[in-house]
């Protein structure tokens, strides 16, 4: 074979590739809109996956379940069908979830919750919905009044539709409604120390919140009485002063009423000041019949918006120059007056404790003693004629006349040689000091210090070693 025909046998005969059909797109099947179930209808529902909008009346904090294995939270659902007043007055519901982050936890009574595929059950011979977030189950949690954006929700995305907007105002109508006319359910404390109950939920004013090592001290009350609740630190701290808030689930020791405490499962909800529950409380709080313990926590711990609020008298009838803070070491060298008048906010007190505050001098030794000292080696029932109790304390002033002062300024209290001897009157005299009256001292100190507060002071200026001047204050009477 020569070589031509040898190349033409090797040679692959070609064939033209066919062509291939194109495929159709495929269908895009468009998501079935949700249908929206109101509670009463979940009466009567047992079958399938619900969908709903609700608001939240109660609802506890989370806590572990080993019969579940999981983290859950249990609470009272209502809306338009289903409400006090009603057949029926609210629908349970528990929430399911490994990780107890993907449970709800409203700051608020009537939370605005959005449920996908929650499951009515029976738990003891009654109905209740069950939202598993680790079965499908989400949520989305709203604050009562405002705002379409979510507090919190399941999942990192979560899906929303223009109707869900309508759906929203709709159940936030009938929150504003029923919240305005009905007020949520509590005990008061009084009626709690009387009948014991295992547990109860009081409405309550948030007189002071205060953090100390890893708790948090709130000081609450009604209209009868007042209370401290120890929490841990960062459990509530969405809750502050001169809030009105639900407590569920607290207990009150009758052989200790100065304090509440609270379980696991307990929860603070703050009640939002349109609601009938915070107006009935804040109008009970201004009756003639609240006990006057009552009346001075709340004096004592209401801020006074736009009103300025002085707390001391000028007993001084030649009324002293009125200077700023600034000034009165200028004014006080010309050596021209000694007197001055200041107007001051009180940031703190040295020292701070109100037992260090009190002295007893020795007008014959020319001692100074703590009362301690005078009635444990003396064994008296009162100081002796040549005692005579004084105060000894220093003010951190913040100037109240002049806006952009951010200075601090130090004046003194010393009455040993009588000067300034009214300031404070716990109505002490030669008796000898008790707790009650360091209680008494301990209230001076919070209501000096309090911001809407000031002083309107007179100050005498006094040359000491080294020629440094310095301010104690004269002919001036707290108020309180």
């Amino acid at each position: 074979m020569d070589r031509k025909k040898k190349v033409k046998a090797t040679q692959v005969k070609k064939v033209a590739p066919k062509k291939k059909k194109p495929k159709k797109p495929k269908e895009i099947k468009k998501r079935a809109e949700y249908v929206y179930s109101k509670l009463e209808d979940m009466m009567t529902l047992k079958d399938g996956r619900l969908y709903l909008y609700a608001v939240l009346l109660d609802c506890s904090s989370y806590y572990f379940s080993k019969e579940a294995d999981k983290y859950l939270c249990v609470g009272k659902l209502i809306d338009s069908t289903v409400h006090d007043g009603v057949k029926h007055e609210y629908l349970s519901v528990t929430f399911f979830a490994r990780n107890k982050d993907e449970l709800p936890m409203p700051s608020k009574v009537g939370s605005i919750i959005r449920i996908h595929r929650g499951e009515t059950h029976d738990h003891k011979k009654k109905l209740q919905l069950n939202v598993d977030v680790d079965i499908k189950a989400a949520w989305i949690l709203f604050d009562p009044t405002e705002g379409n954006v979510p507090i919190a929700h399941t999942g990192k995305n979560y899906s929303w539709v223009e109707k869900d907007n309508d759906r929203l105002k709709e159940i936030r109508r009938f929150a504003k409604e029923y919240f305005a006319k009905n007020e949520v359910a509590s005990i008061s404390l009084k009626e709690a120390t009387k009948k014991q109950p295992k547990d109860f939920d009081p409405i309550l004013l948030v007189l002071d919140v205060k953090k100390k090592d890893n708790k948090t001290i709130y000081k609450l009350c009604d209209d009868e009485m007042s209370v401290k609740l120890v929490a841990e630190k960062g459990d509530f701290d969405y809750v502050g002063p001169q809030d009105i808030v639900r407590i569920r689930s607290t207990n009150i020791d009758p052989k200790d009423i100065k304090y509440i405490s609270i379980n696991e499962y307990s929860r603070i909800l703050k009640i939002p000041k349109e609601y009938k529950s915070a107006k009935a409380l804040h109008d009970a709080l201004k009756t003639k019949n609240v006990p006057k313990n009552i009346k001075n926590l709340i004096d004592l711990y209401t801020p006074l918006v736009g009103i300025e609020n002085v707390i001391t008298i000028i007993t001084n009838k030649e009324k002293p120059k009125t200077v700023s803070l600034k000034d009165l070491h200028h004014e006080a060298a010309k050596k021209k007056d000694t007197l001055f008048r200041i107007l001051a906010n009180v940031i703190e007190v040295g020292p701070k404790d109100p037992h260090e505050w009190i002295w007893v001098h020795d007008a014959k030794t020319k001692e100074n003693l703590k009362p301690q000292e005078v009635f444990e080696k003396d064994k008296v029932a009162s100081l002796p004629v040549e005692k005579e109790y004084y105060y000894k304390m220093q003010f951190y002033l913040k100037d109240k006349s002049v806006m952009n002062d951010a200075n601090m300024y130090i004046v003194f209290l010393c009455t040993i040689d009588g000067k300034g001897a009214d300031f404070i009157d716990i109505k002490l005299k030669k008796d000898k000091i008790t707790e009650e009256h360091y209680k008494t001292l301990k209230n001076v100190y919070k209501k000096m210090t309090r911001p809407w507060n000031s002083l309107d002071l007179i100050v005498e200026a006094v040359e000491v070693a080294g020629g440094q001047i310095v301010y104690f204050i004269v002919d001036t009477v707290l108020q309180i």
